[in-house]
């Protein structure tokens, strides 16, 4: 029988929703569908200088558009609110009062560059870097005297050297850490802003989170988080660790390389339903084998004992062929509508006639600005296509293609009138199509004659022939 759990994606809005980012809401969207769970979504915004009400709006479109919904969270409300941590400052205060009548946490009065050359000296030693500093030994006393004096500090867990936190990760199995390998860590500055363990132990905790679904590159911080737990008092969540996506060049995906964005995909013209298919199959395999599925579909079967403990691969041209897919399943007009909104303003047709014409001819909705290249407003020809116009025959094709200019051409009118003059279709067709888009290839010309209309084709040919 399957929990219901509570689940939480918690970005921090300093960016955009990203693929990797994506995926794991979906993967705790799913989890919480599974079994009538409570999905909540909380911003970590702690970080005021990168944090940006603007992010955060985009983040939630984009987790709309992909189809997820969340029953609680800072749009939406909820029995836990505020579900922004710049909002929670009280509730962390508390638990920082408790960690320190417990002597869980002591003050640090180490400079930044002391701390920094000793992780310098750390890595150059190919050793976990820990702090090794001399704050832990300061009586109390005067610990607080030199804080009441206005002494820069931060404030440190006390880790037991001798412990041993053990993760049951749902992913990754068993994973051992020793307190010995971590070193006392900061939770909170000397001006009361708390740092990422605390702060999400504390909402965790508040919120009643039973399950924690979030990138392997978080596996680290677990024990950590689990002696803040236990110091507290509080029973932890269990953890998923996924394994984080990485690109073509095997390196994980992240912001600082550009990784690929929902809004972005969302621009090119990719099917919501395509998306979600792609994110879910990360990683994560149908027990049936299907590749194509709806979300209603994965969520009916989603296991995370199903995701694979190796990083999975984000492949653009897979999630073109899943959109493929996708778009094959619309029905006519779905699809000439999903095209319509990525069609530029041509002279002789309207969105819904240029995408009803040529939904058909693409894989993802936004091809269609390619496949119009040149027919809003003709670059210059390009060399094959002043090869075709500089042919023998070129002109009087083009003169032949401006006496029929006003017929439909979709009968065959231009190849007919081509033929009586004496000349080649098949030879003198690029030159036609090279003076109305600028290439020698392309769309069907009697297609290009319906997007530009029979004046703005007869101006085209016109201005070739002058040429």
């Amino acid at each position: 029988m399957k929990v219901a759990d509570r689940v939480r994606f918690s970005p921090a809005p300093s960016g955009v929703l990203h693929v990797g980012g994506a995926r794991t809401a979906l993967f705790n969207h799913l989890v919480a569908q599974a079994a009538g769970g409570v999905f909540i979504v909380r911003f970590e915004d702690t970080d005021t200088k990168r944090s940006d009400l603007r992010h955060e709006s985009g983040l939630l479109e984009d987790l709309k558009w992909l189809g997820l919904r969340w029953d609680e969270g800072p749009d939406v409300g909820g029995p836990h609110a505020p579900y922004r941590q710049s909002q929670r400052a009280e509730l962390y205060a508390r638990a920082l009062g408790r960690l320190e009548s417990s002597d869980s946490v002591y003050r640090c009065f180490c400079p930044d560059r002391t701390l920094v050359r000793e992780r310098e000296a750390d890595t150059e030693q190919r050793r976990q870097p820990r702090y090794r500093g001399p704050c832990r030994s300061i009586p109390a006393d005067e610990s607080r005297r030199r804080a009441e004096a206005g002494e820069p500090f931060g404030w440190r867990f006390a880790v037991q050297p001798d412990s041993e936190y053990v993760v049951d990760d749902a992913v990754h199995g068993r994973v051992v850490f020793s307190g010995s390998d971590i070193g006392d860590f900061l939770v909170a500055r000397s001006d009361g802003m708390v740092l990422y363990d605390l702060a999400c132990v504390v909402d965790d905790d508040a919120m009643g989170i039973t399950l924690v679904i979030r990138g392997d590159d978080h596996l680290s911080n677990t024990p950590r988080q689990l002696m803040i737990f236990e110091a507290l008092g509080a029973r932890p969540p269990r953890y998923a660790h996924v394994p984080l996506v990485i690109g073509a060049d095997g390196r994980p995906l992240s912001k600082s390389r550009g990784a690929e964005s929902i809004a972005s995909l969302r621009s090119q013209g990719y099917l919501p339903s395509a998306v979600v298919n792609h994110l879910a199959l990360l990683g994560w395999s149908d027990p049936q084998g299907r590749e194509i599925l709806s979300l209603d579909e994965i969520a009916a079967v989603f296991d995370l004992s199903r995701v694979s403990p190796s990083p999975p691969a984000h492949d653009v041209a897979r999630l073109r062929w899943l959109n493929k897919r996708h778009m094959s399943l619309l029905t006519p007009c779905e699809r000439i509508v999903a095209v319509a909104g990525h069609v530029p303003d041509l002279p002789g047709a309207t969105s819904q006639e240029v995408a009803g014409l040529l939904a058909e001819e693409v894989e993802v909705a936004g091809d269609v600005v390619e496949l119009v290249d040149g027919l809003v407003e003709p670059p210059e020809p390009d060399g094959e296509a002043q090869a075709a116009l500089g042919t023998p025959t070129a002109d009087a094709a083009l003169s032949v293609a401006c006496e029929v200019h006003a017929a439909d051409w979709r009968g065959g009118e231009l190849r007919d009138a081509l033929r009586a003059a004496g000349l080649a279709p098949r030879e003198a067709m690029p030159a036609v199509r090279a003076a109305l888009t600028g290439r020698a290839h392309g769309l069907p010309l009697a297609t290009i004659r319906c997007l530009l209309g029979a004046e703005e084709t007869r101006r085209r040919l016109e201005l070739a022939l002058r040429a």
